[in-house]
């Protein structure tokens, strides 16, 4: 039996390029691997605000299939949000938990209406959690940047 061996060409560099989506997806996964739990919230409200921007959008322009898929993943986040949350930890969490009650029904009730008030009051409730949020992902290193600064000057 004899073998033989087949050279085949290199490919072509096309199958070694990727898609903006498979990159984004490879972005999006280290990013969310290498962040920080405070850093992860940040980023779902970013994504909230431009999912829901988006979805109002498409409410506007009538684009149902596509308001539909926004406001659906906007509810999915703030569906993971609320998973997060642990009642016991903080006194105030019931309340945010109330809020993000409020909130996916006002997305459930904008998809279903496919009318753009639920998805503009929700968008602007999340906006203020998430400012909240970023200033208290940024507190921790502004208090250690002022430590070291501290320490710094306390050794010059």
């Amino acid at each position: 039996m004899t073998t033989t061996l087949s050279h085949s060409r290199p490919a072509p560099l096309e199958l070694f390029m990727y898609s903006n989506q498979t990159l984004r997806g490879r972005f999006t996964e280290q990013g969310l691997n290498t962040a920080s739990g405070p850093r992860i919230v940040v980023m779902c409200f970013d994504r909230l605000d431009r999912d829901l921007g988006e979805a109002i959008l498409a409410l506007a322009d009538r684009d149902l299939g596509r308001s539909h898929d926004l406001l659906c993943h906007a509810q999915d986040i703030v569906h993971e949000l609320q998973c997060m949350l642990d009642l016991d930890a903080w006194e105030h969490a019931s309340g945010l938990s109330a809020i993000y009650n409020y909130v996916a029904d006002l997305l459930m009730r904008a998809n279903i209406a496919k009318h753009p008030a639920g998805a503009i009051e929700a968008r602007r409730l999340l906006a203020e959690l998430g400012d909240a949020f970023r200033q208290a992902a940024l507190a921790p290193a502004a208090v250690e940047h002022s430590e070291a600064a501290t320490k710094f000057s306390v050794r010059a």
